[in-house]
């Protein structure tokens, strides 16, 4: 009976909870939780101006605001997120992706900490804009070249353009710090970094012979086969002895590319999208390529096919550093050895090699890329056009 008093005498819409009062109107067939208060005149007040706001129609259920303030708090946590800590956060899922590259993600990381995070990394997402990157992309572009002096630009802004736009977008793609929109700078027009070769990017067979002449003894087999089998520096660092087959019969004397040495990662990886591939050798080549297996590779499966004097893996800086005095002394101080590659591919296609061929014998999945070296074949056939045309005239 007494709690049946007690009852009696609250306000309707507050009752006894717990020691304290608990609060609730009805509206629009709703009821809605007001709170529990400490004492009675707190509770009453709380109904009361519950009550004038519903007659005023500016009512907000407690609920509502409490959700409202934490959206509110959500957002700015979310805004305060800067360009550093997402940039971590992106390159994190990155290496979580087994279909990433890992040298890609060391040479991205490197990037963003020597030339981006510096100077934007503490800006937030939701404060970055577009005359900020390019005024950023600006200044990198007039930096110094630090590996060929003299040169016009440097390649930094070109690498850092490319690693700040991958970035930014996934960014805009998770609405990662409240950014929903950027857009980045238009890119500016790519100027080559390294000097020109004022004889091109093409070499002869004599001029290969020369290259390779010039090279010490134990690394000299590698200009004949990045020139001859399209291989990539990483790709010639990281052949082993198993990839090479049959080398007793030129008929099926074969080189799988199989793995790179990556340089960025300095591991040997899987070779770039789409180049595992296996390739006809030359048979002009295999008796060089006998003779040093037989003199400076190991003789396990997996040894180095390029190694030194104490059956290590040659460096890629150690094989560069002997290539540009190579390449120096044969007269050519401008080429470079991936120009070997071209000079192999072009060629390949002067001999009618098709698209297809030349996709599969250089490892692109690019057709764009592949169909640059059909210009040699191009000119082979004015060549012959202008043959037939004698032939036509007599």
């Amino acid at each position: 009976m007494g709690t049946s008093q007690a009852k009696g005498r609250l306000p309707q819409g507050v009752v006894r909870f717990r020691g304290r009062y608990r609060v609730r109107m009805d509206l629009d067939g709703k009821t809605h939780s007001l709170g529990v208060y400490d004492t009675l005149t707190d509770a009453k007040a709380a109904l009361s101006i519950a009550r004038a706001d519903a007659a005023r129609g500016i009512f907000v259920p407690p609920a509502a605001r409490r959700a409202a303030h934490r959206a509110e708090a959500e957002r700015q946590a979310a805004e305060s997120l800067t360009l550093r800590e997402w940039s971590e956060t992106w390159l994190t899922a990155l290496e979580a992706n087994p279909d990433r590259s890992r040298g890609t993600i060391v040479a991205y990381r490197s990037v963003l900490k020597n030339h981006v995070v510096p100077q934007l990394g503490d800006v937030r997402l939701v404060d970055l804009t577009t005359e900020m990157v390019a005024d950023h992309l600006a200044a990198l572009a007039r930096l110094p070249s630090k590996r060929h002096a003299g040169a016009r630009t440097n390649g930094v802004a070109a690498n850092a353009s490319i690693v700040l736009r991958s970035c930014i977008n996934a960014a805009v793609k998770s609405r990662a710090g409240g950014l929903e929109t950027f857009t980045f700078p238009v890119a500016r027009k790519h100027r080559r970094v390294r000097p020109e070769d004022e004889q091109g990017d093409v070499a002869t067979a004599e001029e290969v012979k020369s290259f390779a002449e010039a090279m010490p003894a134990h690394l000299r087999i590698a200009v004949p086969l990045a020139a001859w089998c399209a291989l990539r520096m990483g790709e010639v660092l990281g052949l082993q002895r198993r990839d090479l087959e049959h080398l007793d019969d030129p008929s099926r004397a074969t080189l799988h590319v199989r793995r790179q040495w990556n340089s960025q990662a300095k591991s040997l990886t899987p070779p770039k999208a789409g180049s595992v591939r296996s390739i006809a050798i030359p048979a002009a080549l295999l008796p060089a390529l006998v003779m040093h297996l037989g003199t400076f590779t190991g003789s396990e499966p997996t040894a180095p096919v390029l190694c030194g004097p104490r059956g290590t893996r040659v460096s890629q800086s150690t094989l560069d550093r002997h290539w540009r005095e190579a390449r120096d002394r044969s007269g050519r101080p401008g080429f470079h050895f991936h120009n070997l590659r071209h000079t192999g591919l072009s060629a390949y296609a002067v001999q009618g090699a098709t698209l297809a061929e030349l996709l599969h014998r250089g490892g692109h999945t690019d057709v764009t890329v592949a169909l640059r070296y059909q210009h040699a074949t191009a000119t082979r056939d004015r060549a012959l056009t202008e043959r037939l045309n004698r032939v036509i005239g007599s």
